[in-house]
C-alpha cells in the first residue's frame, strides 16, 4: 500500500526540478488553481473550530502545500511527510519550522503520533490502494479533509488518458460516492462535501482570468459543477455528534 504508485517518478521530477511542476508553474492559471485548494484546505480546518490543534499533510511532496498551512495556522502544530525521500530532503531544506518524514503507508503506524486532522490533498489518485490509504490514516487523525480531482468532468477523463504527464504520473480520478464509501468504511463520518475549482493548471492566461472571473457563481451553479468544477473537497470526522453541519452537506 505504497502512498504513491511510482515513487521513483516523483524522485526524479525533484532531482531534475527541485520541485514539483505543479507547485512551482510560474503561469497564472497555475497559481489560481493552486490558491484555490489552497483555500479550500484552509476553510476545511478552520470548518472543524479551535480543536484542531495538530494537523499533518499526507503526501507533502515538496512541502510548498504544508508551508502555506503553517503561515496559515502558525500556532498549530503543522507536519508533512512523503515516501519520494528527494522530495522530503528538499522541504527540510526549505522549511525548518515544519516537521517533515519519509513515511509509506505499507508501513506500521506506531512511529506517527496521534492527529486531529489529516490533509489528503492530491495524492489518492496516485495511490495503488487509495481505500486503504484512507483507512491507514484513520488509525492516527481523528478527522480528514481529502482534495481530489473531480471524476466526473469528462474533460479531466480525456487528459488522464491523453496528456504523457498524467499517464507516466499515473494520474486518475473517482466518483465522489466512491470517495465517500472508502471514507465511512475507514470509520469516518462525512461531514460536508464541496465541488471547488474551474481554471485547469496549464491554461493560456485569457481563458484563465475569464474562467477565474466567473469561478465564485460556476461554484454555485449544481450541474455545472458537478460536472466541470477541478476537485471535490471531502470533510470528515470519527464523531458523529460534531455539531457542525449536516451529515453529507452539500451534494
Amino acid at each position: 500500500m505504497s502512498l504513491k504508485k511510482n515513487v521513483g517518478v516523483f524522485n526524479e521530477d525533484i532531482i531534475k526540478n527541485k520541485s514539483y511542476q505543479y507547485t512551482v508553474e510560474s503561469k497564472y492559471s497555475a497559481y489560481v488553481a493552486n490558491k484555490r485548494l489552497t483555500d479550500a484546505t484552509v476553510k476545511c480546518i478552520r470548518f472543524f473550530g479551535e480543536a484542531i490543534k495538530s494537523v499533518i499533510d499526507v503526501g507533502c511532496g515538496d512541502g510548498t502545500y504544508t508551508n502555506e498551512l503553517k503561515s496559515a495556522f502558525p500556532d498549530k502544530d503543522i507536519s508533512g511527510y512523503d515516501p519520494a525521500v528527494n522530495a522530503i530532503e528538499i522541504c527540510r531544506s526549505k522549511y525548518d519550522n515544519i516537521h517533515f518524514f519519509v513515511f509509506d503507508s505499507q508501513k506500521k503506524n506506531e512511529n506517527i503520533k496521534h492527529q486531529d486532522l489529516a490533509v489528503i490533498r492530491g495524492v489518492l489518485h496516485h495511490t495503488l490502494t487509495p481505500d486503504l490509504v484512507i483507512k491507514s490514516i484513520s488509525e492516527y487523525a481523528d478527522k480528514l479533509c481529502i482534495i481530489e480531482p473531480n471524476g466526473n468532468n469528462f474533460i479531466l477523463k480525456m487528459i488522464e488518458k491523453l496528456s504523457s504527464y498524467h499517464k507516466e504520473h499515473e494520474e486518475r480520478s473517482f466518483k465522489l460516492k466512491t470517495l465517500k464509501s472508502w471514507c465511512k468504511s475507514a470509520g469516518y463520518r462525512v461531514i460536508k462535501c464541496e465541488y471547488v475549482g474551474f481554471v485547469p493548471f496549464f491554461f493560456p492566461e485569457i481563458p484563465s482570468r475569464i474562467i477565474y472571473f466567473f469561478q465564485p457563481f460556476l461554484e454555485k451553479t449544481p450541474i455545472v459543477k458537478h460536472l466541470f468544477s477541478a476537485c471535490y473537497v471531502i470533510y470528515c470526522s470519527k464523531f458523529p455528534n460534531t455539531g457542525l453541519a449536516n451529515e453529507d452537506g452539500e451534494q
